[in-house]
């Protein structure tokens, strides 16, 4: 029987510092006194960090172990052991993790911030959602490149309270204002060695593109040392381009899906790419279209395999498109939806993945039906040794929110066929490798940086416990239990319907950050931008 904290109910007293500026550096107005000198500390650096009694997965899909304790020193998994038995140093501070799983920090591998994109909204905002959600390292993909390069340098010095930042721009998005781009080759060329030169983590192509034209990109990415990840679009170039021309990772289904086809897809004569309803709509036809090949799809994923291109599949950025009434209703956007998002979910035609306008359950069946041949792909995908990762894509569409969509990726990850100990893998020793950082981050090991989430619940269970909402649980006279524990029986009054589950410390560098903290942080932003939004309306009236 597991036993764990109940969300708003820490296991130990909290004191919230301010050591950061911004909207996460704001304590809040009533505080309750530390337990001790050692009692943990929200965003406050020490030397030794004690973890005690956890039991510990280690991010490698090997099974979890413990109970143990983890020692962080200056940043660093310093020990992993008994604390009492082996005489080690005393600590700064202590998170009592009895009855609590221990997980390395979830590497995110697409994602994007929105402060401006879909804004004003405040980054802090963002920055908490992933840290809630146990997101450590986000590769951003497609922002802005001078603000992301700031902010990386202001996460890895703590200035900032935000997960680790790795910088992979668009190639377009490092024009210069009012410079000429017409998708040369040698044009694609100069912004890639632009990329090196401002110190660029390594670059995203996105399509639609010629051959000619990734190939020219491909090229000069690795002349200069930076490894590429691609966004195809409906072009000239499918997947089997990208992984002949040494591509190393693919996001999203487009391109994969196009190059198994015999022929091209079946575009209806008033197809119109510009059109977000067209673009989308049609987008989930593609892994049943009636000349879809298996056999070239195999052969793609063989390849894939053979030459170390990975795969994040971000499935959880258009679960919409296959229920959109779950995805409008979800209960955390009654606290955590801020209005800037709200207002940018809006239908569209021409704004990036709001084709929200007429959707019909055709569509939606659709959807569903290219979901369960995607996921097969990607489970056939992982059982050849592909590299799989966890990454979100959040902001775009109904369901998908900063942090949130992360959680829902794992669930996802489960639901096409891997079991929780592969999905985590996904989520922490894949995602490390994908980025370079395989010796640093993405597991519980001695040496590697201190970048751990602990969990009320076990996530190999029910992943639903990662969600920073929670989530309903079965509890038995008040621990929880398995709802499939022999000990219940119908009728027992000692079985309680409970809302428990969450992280409820993200550590990264060895830092601790409280999550019941930073999402009250969340609400309140939310609700000062509900109030603002709220004047403006009633003053324009």
């Amino acid at each position: 029987m597991i036993r764990f904290v109940l969300r708003g109910v820490a296991a130990a007293a909290i004191c919230v510092c301010s050591l950061f500026g911004g909207p996460s550096s704001t304590a809040p107005s009533a505080q309750t006194p530390a337990a001790g000198p050692r009692a943990p500390v929200h965003a406050r650096q020490v030397r030794r960090l004690l973890i005690k009694d956890a039991m510990v997965i280690p991010g490698t899909a090997t099974p979890a172990y413990g109970p143990v304790d983890i020692l962080a020193e200056d940043g660093l998994i310093a020990r992993i052991g008994n604390a009492a038995s082996e005489h080690w140093p005393d600590a700064d501070m202590v998170i009592d993790a009895a009855g609590k799983y221990v997980m390395p920090g979830i590497v995110n591998t697409h994602m994007h911030w929105h402060e401006e994109r879909v804004g004003p909204l405040p980054i802090q905002y963002e920055r908490n959602l992933y840290l809630a959600s146990g997101v450590t390292t986000a590769r951003e993909v497609g922002g802005t490149f001078e603000k992301t390069n700031q902010w990386r340098a202001d996460s890895a010095a703590h200035r900032i309270v935000a997960p680790r930042i790795v910088n992979y721009p668009m190639v377009a998005n490092l024009l210069a204002k009012d410079e000429a781009f017409s998708r040369t080759p040698a044009e694609y060329r100069t912004l890639v060695r632009r990329a090196k030169e401002r110190g660029a983590d390594g670059v995203k192509l996105i399509g639609p593109m010629d051959r000619d034209q990734a190939a020219a990109a491909l090229d000069e990415a690795r002349r200069q040392g930076l490894p590429t990840t691609v966004h195809i679009a409906v072009g000239e170039a499918t997947a089997r381009d990208f992984v002949d021309l040494g591509v190393n990772c693919i996001e999203h289904f487009y391109g994969i899906a196009d190059a198994s086809l015999d022929g091209i897809q079946d575009f209806p004569p008033e197809m119109n790419y510009a059109n977000e309803i067209h673009r989308f709509g049609r987008a989930g036809e593609l892994y049943i279209q009636h000349n879809f090949d298996r056999a070239k799809l195999t052969k793609l994923l063989e390849d894939m395999v053979a030459k170390g291109v990975a795969w994040s599949p971000t499935m959880s950025t258009y679960e919409a498109a296959r229920d959109l009434v779950r995805a409008q209703n979800l209960p955390w956007y009654r606290d955590y939806l801020h209005p800037a998002v709200e207002e940018y979910y809006k239908p569209s035609m021409t704004r990036h993945g709001t084709f929200w306008i007429g959707w019909t359950a055709t569509q939606e069946a659709r959807w569903r039906r290219n979901y369960r041949v995607w996921m097969d792909a990607l489970r056939e995908f992982g059982l050849k040794g592909g590299t799989i990762t966890i990454g979100d894509d959040a902001g775009y569409l109904y369901g998908s929110l900063y942090g949130f969509g992360t959680i829902r990726e794992l669930e996802l990850h489960e639901e096409a066929g891997f079991h929780p100990l592969e999905v985590l893998r996904h989520a922490n020793a894949d995602g490390a490798k994908v980025l370079g950082l395989q010796d640093r981050v993405g597991r519980v090991r001695q040496g590697f940086i201190a970048d751990l989430l602990v969990v009320n619940g076990n996530p190999l269970e029910n992943l639903h416990v990662l969600n920073p909402y929670g989530t309903d649980l079965m509890s038995y006279n008040g621990p929880i239990i398995n709802n499939y524990s022999g000990v219940v029986k119908p009728g027992d009054a000692s079985v309680k319907s409970v809302h428990g589950g969450g992280i409820e410390w993200t550590i990264k560098d060895g830092i601790p950050y409280h999550v019941p903290t930073l999402m009250k942080e969340v609400k309140e932003l939310v609700e000062k931008a509900r109030a603002e939004r709220a004047r403006q309306t009633t003053s324009s009236r």
